[in-house]
């Protein structure tokens, strides 16, 4: 089989059904991601009825991604020294109290924006406890079909990016944000309870008090010795600064300001349909060069950017939605499938703590300073900034050899040789534990 043929995934996808653990974790992580998929939303319309304004949203978004970013390492050292379960328990627990507490606050008053960030910086300290695990469990609660996995879960995370923010619109049509916030703090709650009944290995043998900082450092270790990974995370470093964080923002207020905050929710359905057909691609077909195939994908992400900037209508910028949702989730499946079997799984959490923090980091930043620049030079140049730089971006990552070369393989192997793949036949890997839910 030639590089560029593609490997029929092996059917039988709905055979992970069978597994009560994996029903369970299906569950609980869309819960998941319904929070966090209507958060944003909520969140910036909660901010902009109190009147702060764009420059307001962005500081808002951001405190809910900086603590996350700043204690990863933390959080994923923690994961790999002890079972995840309470840790991912534990967060959500804190995580629902604290947009509970912000629910009460938009109820009862007219709370100042330092009140609303404090909540949402307790918000993303727990998640820097939860983060770390949610795709390291994926080996564990399917070794066998790591790929059939994330390809169900992606689809999932698609139906409910197209649900949720169409939920979310319809709310803000006939409620305040409060009513969106309440739908992300209930959704901490259940899956909560969905990750305790979780029926996992017992916690890992007596290995004494965890040494963080040297759990870190080996985790950096493994981390750089992996050439394809680190120059995709460099590029999304970049991309989270010019692209992701400043579309976060400016999507919301550009398009609330311009259609409305019911059509910005059904815009950002349209993206989350886009993502419900990128997952299944990426479930039916597995090709030979993932990340390859994955970047080139990507390159769908920028056509909303321009559309946005431009001011098309409606229907123009929905098309644009879709198109990049199909590009991102493709990629997502690729990169998700890639990471997982490559890595060992002792230092799996380590490795993804490494992964979403240097592709999120800078994010936060993006975030931030989208309000104030789009306010002295007009949103217009900053999305079409984010257009070109997406395309840079992407083809910059073709040039990589190791990532242009990678195939899949069995964490079990020595990592160096990107272009050793798993047999056609059998595109299962051999990991026995997981890292993260």
């Amino acid at each position: 089989m030639n590089e560029g043929t593609s490997a029929p995934v092996p059917a039988g996808a709905v055979s992970l059904w069978a597994s009560g653990n994996f029903r369970r974790y299906f569950a609980a992580r869309s819960a998941s991601l319904l929070g966090d998929t209507v958060l944003p939303i909520g969140l910036s319309a909660a901010v902009l009825e109190q009147g702060f304004g764009a420059s307001g949203v962005g500081y808002a978004l951001a405190a809910s991604l900086a603590p996350t970013i700043l204690l990863m390492l933390f959080g994923g050292a923690l994961a790999d020294h002890f079972r995840p379960k309470p840790m991912m328990v534990f967060a959500d627990l804190v995580r629902f109290l604290a947009q509970g507490v912000l629910c009460v606050l938009l109820l009862v008053g007219e709370p100042s924006l330092w009140a609303i960030l404090v909540t949402q910086v307790v918000f993303g300290v727990a998640t820097a406890l939860f983060q770390p695990t949610i795709s390291g469990l994926v080996p564990e609660i399917a070794p066998d079909d790591v790929h059939k996995a994330n390809g169900l879960l992606r689809i999932a995370e698609s139906m409910v990016t197209l649900g949720g923010p169409a939920l979310a619109g319809i709310l803000l049509a006939f409620a305040p944000a409060t009513a969106v916030v309440g739908i992300d703090a209930a959704t901490c709650l259940i899956s909560a309870i969905l990750v305790a009944t979780l029926r996992l290995a017992g916690k890992r043998g007596d290995q004494g008090p965890p040494k963080v900082f040297d759990d870190i450092r080996e985790g950096w270790s493994e981390f750089v010795s992996r050439p394809w990974l680190y120059s995709v995370i460099s590029a999304f470093a970049v991309m989270g600064l010019v692209v992701f964080g400043p579309f976060q923002v400016l999507s919301a207020t550009v398009l609330t300001e311009d259609h409305g905050a019911s059509a910005y929710g059904l815009l950002m359905s349209a993206h989350g349909l886009g993502a419900v057909i990128g997952g299944l691609v990426g479930l039916r077909r597995m090709p030979r060069r993932p990340l390859r195939t994955g970047a080139l994908a990507m390159l769908a992400f920028a056509p909303q950017l321009a559309f946005i900037a431009l001011g098309a209508p409606v229907p123009l910028v929905a098309v644009g939605m879709l198109v990049a949702g199909i590009g991102r989730s493709y990629w997502a499946v690729m990169w998700s499938t890639s990471v997982q079997t490559r890595v060992p799984p002792d230092v799996l959490n380590r490795v993804l703590a490494y992964e979403i923090t240097g592709s999120m980091m800078l994010i936060p930043v993006g975030r931030a300073v989208a309000g104030p620049v789009s306010e002295s030079l007009g949103s217009t140049p900053v999305l079409m900034t984010g257009a070109v730089c997406t395309v840079i971006g992407c083809l910059s990552l073709l040039l990589v050899p190791s990532v242009r070369r990678l195939a899949l393989q069995r964490p079990d192997r020595v990592p160096g040789d990107p272009a050793e793949p798993v047999p056609a036949s059998s595109p299962r890997t051999e990991t026995t534990e997981g890292r993260s839910a």
